[in-house]
C-alpha cells in the first residue's frame, strides 16, 4: 500500500465513510476526524450519491449530528442531474426515485404529472419502486424517446437497519436494453463527470487528492484511474477486504482503514 502522505484536497464519501448508513449514525471517531479537516486549512468536499434527501436536508442531517459543514461542502448526484436536465431543456420528467422528493423536482421547475410525453426518466434510490412503475418507465422510453437518466448505478445501499436494499443500478440494468431514441446518462459515481465537479469545488489536481470511500468498485476504481490516492474504509458495505478478490491487484485502492480516523493515525 501506498505510504501515508497527507492529502492538499479530501474528497469523501457520505454514507460508510461518516455515517454507518441512512440512521446517519456517526462512524467511530468520523465526527472528531473531520472536524479536525475543517479545521485545517485543506479544503474538503462530499462526494454524495445520496438522492434520498434533499442536499439542504443531507447537511442539515450531518449537522444535527455535529459535523461542521456547510451546503458548499456537498457535491451530490441530485443536483447533478437537475443540472444536466435543464442543459437539456428536458422539463418533464418520470421520477423513479422516492416519493417524498416529488416535490423537489417541481421546486427546481420540472414536470412530474399531468399528460403528455416523458423526455426524462430519471432513478434514484427507492425500496418501494413498484413493476408497474418500470413497466410505465420501460414505454416512455420506447414511446416517447425519453432519454434514461441515473443519478448513479449503485446495485446496493444500507437502509436506516443496515440492511441492503436494491438500488438504482439495478434498475437501471433492467430498463436500458428497452432505450429507444434517447440517451443513456449516469451523473454520479462512478462517472467521472461527479468527480471532476469535486475537483474543481476544491481546486486541486487529482493527483493532490485523497478520496475515501466505503466501496472500492463503485467509487474508488474510477478515483484511482484519475490519479487519485485512494482509501478504502471497512466501516460501511463491507467490513472486510473479500470484495477486493474482484478487482485486478493494480486496482486495489492504495490505504485500507477500519474507520475513517486511523488515517489520523497514519500521519
Amino acid at each position: 500500500m501506498k505510504n501515508w502522505v497527507p492529502p492538499q484536497a479530501w474528497l469523501i464519501d457520505i454514507e460508510g465513510v461518516l455515517v454507518r448508513d441512512k440512521s446517519y449514525q456517526a462512524v467511530d471517531g468520523s465526527l472528531q476526524w473531520l472536524n479536525d479537516i475543517a479545521n485545517s486549512e485543506v479544503p474538503f468536499c462530499l462526494v454524495s450519491n445520496n438522492t434520498t434527501d434533499r442536499p439542504e436536508i443531507l447537511v442539515q442531517r450531518l449537522r444535527d449530528k455535529g459535523f461542521d459543514l456547510s451546503e458548499d461542502h456537498l457535491v451530490g448526484a441530485l443536483p447533478l442531474g437537475v443540472r444536466w436536465l435543464r442543459e437539456r431543456s428536458r422539463r418533464r420528467i418520470m421520477w423513479l426515485g422516492q416519493s417524498d422528493l416529488q416535490p423537489y423536482w417541481q421546486d427546481e421547475g420540472f414536470e412530474t404529472d399531468g399528460p403528455g410525453p416523458i423526455e426524462a426518466v430519471v432513478l434514484g434510490a427507492n425500496t418501494h419502486l413498484e413493476i408497474s412503475q418500470l413497466d410505465q418507465a420501460l414505454a416512455a422510453l420506447k414511446r416517447d424517446g425519453a432519454d434514461l437518466v441515473c443519478l448513479h448505478r449503485n446495485h446496493f445501499f444500507l437502509d436506516g437497519e443496515g440492511r441492503r436494499r436494491l438500488g438504482p443500478g439495478a434498475w437501471a440494468a433492467a430498463l436500458e436494453p428497452g432505450i429507444g431514441s434517447g440517451k443513456v446518462v449516469t451523473l454520479g459515481k462512478p462517472e467521472e463527470r461527479i468527480y471532476q465537479e469535486a475537483l474543481k469545488r476544491v481546486g486541486v489536481q487529482p493527483n493532490e487528492a485523497l478520496f475515501i470511500s466505503d466501496d472500492p468498485v463503485a467509487d474508488l476504481l474510477t478515483a484511482k484511474a484519475l490519479g487519485m490516492t485512494t482509501v478504502f474504509t471497512l466501516s460501511g458495505k463491507y467490513t472486510d477486504h473479500e470484495i477486493l478478490g474482484r478487482l485486478d491487484q493494480g486496482q486495489w485502492p492504495d490505504i485500507i482503514v477500519k474507520v475513517p480516523a486511523d488515517l489520523s493515525a497514519e500521519n
